[in-house]
């Protein structure tokens, strides 16, 4: 198996970025992607960019027809696969009952020929397809960076559930929320506030405070009607260094109360540049999208910061149209204003 995957397309493990699982939920089909180091990076800006010359195995639901596989020992288990001049890559199935054992037997394969060298991503792409309430598949395996995307509807809408969800899966990179239901506030302690970014979509209705207690790196909020209180509250929590240690990023859209932007301003404490000088320009690679290594968020620039007490670092704050943005620099103070043109 080990001299399929490396011949099957030609590459060495040195070339080798990254291992990418495409799960479909609409039929549990997993398409396995090699990216490649030595190909142009603009080649992988879209998924859609991506071909059977980068495909180096599918994983299948098994059919009742099972006279063409070919049993082959992985990593201690024997699984089904069938070969075929037609495709490029062999294509593995799994039984229902079996699924998650198989996968992760594949994925320890994977870690046994290309080791921690190389990043392994989990993704359902089309996992708004078709708009209904549905568990995710997360299976647990290792060194893997998993991207959720979920309807908070039907089951999940009792906390409980969601609570238990996230407990018993790997901690997610990414979890892109669309909110359909109205839930009770989470734990503080709850699992998902660990996920490094997170993308809530709200426009039907008031979601739960899915930010108090957010330990990871980036924040998206779409459609959500945040008052001032909790957003002054979001801001001096990050300032007193009582919460949002790791954030980088917050965009906050849908914030009412925004015609008093200046006393916001003000009850938050920012401080302004002289508007004769320029400030510098806010920008880091999005934890949202996963196909261009080169997304960054938007651009801020702003006349006006904050600055943490704790260890005096400093954030741009922005707010316009009804949106409120945060970029947190690695500068304090005073290294951040030496670079005020």
């Amino acid at each position: 198996m080990k001299k399929l995957i490396m011949s099957s397309q030609k590459k060495t493990s040195k070339s080798i970025r990254s291992i990418e699982y495409q799960y479909d939920r609409k039929d549990g089909t997993c398409v396995v992607y090699l990216i490649d180091e030595s190909k142009p990076i603009v080649k992988y800006h879209r998924r859609s960019a991506r071909t059977d010359d980068d495909l180096i195995m599918r994983i299948v639901k098994r059919g009742e027809d099972k006279t063409d596989n070919v049993q082959l020992n992985v990593s201690g288990k024997m699984i089904g696969f069938r070969f075929s001049d037609d495709y490029k890559y062999p294509i593995a199935s799994y039984v229902e009952c079996d699924k998650e054992s198989v996968f992760q037997s594949i994925h320890n394969l994977f870690l046994d020929v290309f080791g921690d060298a190389v990043e392994y991503n989990w993704e359902e792409p089309d996992w708004k397809d078709p708009p209904e309430f549905f568990v995710p598949f997360i299976p647990k395996l290792k060194n893997v960076s998993f991207c959720i995307g979920m309807y908070l509807d039907g089951h999940f809408s009792e906390v409980r559930n969601f609570e238990n969800f996230f407990s018993s899966c790997p901690a997610a990179k990414t979890i892109i929320l669309n909110v359909n239901k109205k839930m009770k506030p989470l734990s503080p302690e709850s699992k998902f506030f660990d996920a490094e970014s997170v993308y809530i979509e709200s426009h039907r209705i008031n979601t739960p405070d899915f930010v108090r207690h957010f330990r990871g790196k980036q924040i998206i909020l779409d459609g959500i009607r945040y008052r001032k209180s909790k957003l002054i509250d979001i801001v001096n929590r990050w300032k007193s260094g009582d919460a949002f240690q790791n954030l980088e990023y917050a965009h906050i859209c849908g914030c009412s109360e925004m015609k008093f932007q200046h006393l916001v301003l003000n009850e938050i404490g920012a401080k302004f540049i002289d508007a004769n000088r320029q400030p510098p320009m806010h920008t880091i690679r999005s934890l949202i999208d996963w196909y261009d290594r080169n997304y960054t968020t938007s651009p801020l620039i702003s006349y006006r910061y904050i600055v943490r007490e704790t260890d005096n670092r400093v954030a741009s704050v922005f707010m316009m149209g009804g949106a409120f943005f945060i970029g947190v620099w690695d500068k304090t103070e005073e290294e951040f204003l030496r670079m005020v043109e």
